[in-house]
């Protein structure tokens, strides 16, 4: 291969990803889409700039000429701990799951015992993962959860904690259908003072700053990390949040320069933009997605596939569970709506509904401008494909022209 027909080649595979997606229904519910706004900080003279600094201290950079990008740095850091009410923000993690890797680095040690949600319930297991490397062996145990609330069991994790004496315990699922009993576990760790209690909020971020879902951090939670690109429709990278100034700083010293040097400085701009959208619009748009995703929840199941519900509620998030065992594995699942031009993640339910799942997303169709009567179709071509009732062949038109609506990036500046 040649340079030029091996650039010619990456630009053409490119290109038609591109066009695919733009012909597909994005369903994945750790996916969305930034706004152009967001887009134009993407690329420039920071992409190939170093700033990385010790502690806390913008200014204490190991690089010259940093002059803006320390100005940069703090009003950004400044704009998410506004947003989200905190003291203090960290934004150097380049991922969620680095985020969680350095919370865990900075306030456990070896032998500590973890308690996190389990894998069948959608945890990120960040804890579990971990605690696989010879480096940072923890005693990490899963939290008792109840498959038809479809959240964590509080009295059953209240006599654990007691059990136990854990050091941390991690609230906070990808598949995240419910709030999670912050406020609950609060009050049971008053007894407990060394146990931190941590939330993952992945996949909420963009709720919480819309002030919905729930405020983890005012309920109790000590310390929040996520990710910077799912409902909050920012850039791929992580964050960390706390009123803690020696949480804060323990993180910031696991996270520089164990994990981090380099922090991807373009990415800090565009992620304050997206910030900015979301101190604007994140009402209107958290309130969209919810509204959507619990008109698709309720109108899948009425048109024959279950989904997954506590006291006939699908969800308070952006996200619905489908139990699709009847119908197959949720990989076959998940590839025959992919034929048709549907996105989708498999999911592990747990075994009282089944273990198969598909998990659906709806946010970056609902920041595309999909509206509630727009879920009754979208529902129709999903159960269509799932029950065998149509063929994705025979979908996948139907897909293409259903997405050819949402081309526009809504809750920003036109």
């Amino acid at each position: 291969m040649t340079p030029n027909s091996g650039k010619e080649k990456i630009e053409n595979l490119v290109n038609e990803h591109e066009k695919w997606r733009s012909e597909c229904i994005n369903l994945v519910s750790s996916e969305n889409v930034p706004s152009p706004h967001v887009k134009r900080f993407l690329s420039g003279d920071l992409v190939q700039r170093y700033g990385d600094y010790v502690g806390r201290d913008f200014g204490a950079r190991k690089y010259q000429g940093t002059r803006w990008v320390e100005q940069i740095e703090e009003l950004v850091t400044d704009l998410a701990a506004e947003l989200y009410g905190t003291q203090y923000a960290e934004l150097r993690a380049i991922s969620g799951h680095l985020a969680g890797a350095a919370v865990l680095m900075a306030l456990t040690k070896p032998g500590d015992v973890i308690l996190e949600v389990s894998r069948e319930i959608g945890s990120h297991r960040m804890a579990y993962k971990l605690g696989l490397t010879p480096a940072m062996p923890l005693d990490v145990r899963f939290l008792p959860f109840d498959p038809w609330g479809y959240n964590v069991d509080v009295a059953q994790t209240v006599e654990m904690i007691q059990k136990v004496k854990p050091k941390m315990v991690i609230l906070g699922s990808s598949n995240f259908l419910f709030p999670h009993p912050v406020r609950e576990l609060t009050r049971a760790l008053q007894s407990f003072p060394e146990t931190i209690l941590v939330y993952d909020a992945s996949h909420v971020l963009g709720l919480i700053a819309g002030r919905r879902f729930q405020d983890p951090i005012a309920e109790g939670a000590q310390i929040v990390f996520g990710s910077t690109h799912k409902t909050l429709p920012g850039p791929q990278g992580g964050l960390v949040l706390s009123n803690s100034l020696e949480f804060m700083e323990r993180v910031a010293e696991a996270i520089y320069p164990a994990l981090v040097t380099n922090h991807h400085l373009f990415r800090l701009p565009a992620l304050g933009v997206a910030l900015l959208e979301l101190k604007q619009w994140g009402s209107a748009y958290a309130d969209q997605i919810i509204v959507n995703a619990q008109r698709l929840g309720r109108a899948i199941q009425s048109k024959g596939v279950e989904v997954v519900s506590k006291n006939g509620r699908f969800t308070e998030s952006h996200t619905i569970l489908l139990r699709v065992a009847p119908f197959g594995t949720a990989q076959k699942v998940g590839t025959l709506l992919e034929e048709a031009n549907i996105i989708v993640t498999a999911a592990h339910l747990p075994e009282a509904l089944g273990t198969e799942g598909v998990r659906i997303g709806v946010q970056e169709i609902s920041r595309m401008g999909a509206k509630e009567d727009d879920m009754e179709p979208l529902a129709d071509f999903i159960v269509d494909v799932i029950t065998g009732t149509k063929s994705p062949q025979d979908i996948e038109p139907l897909a293409r022209e259903y997405a050819s609506q949402f081309r526009t990036v809504h809750f920003t500046w036109q």
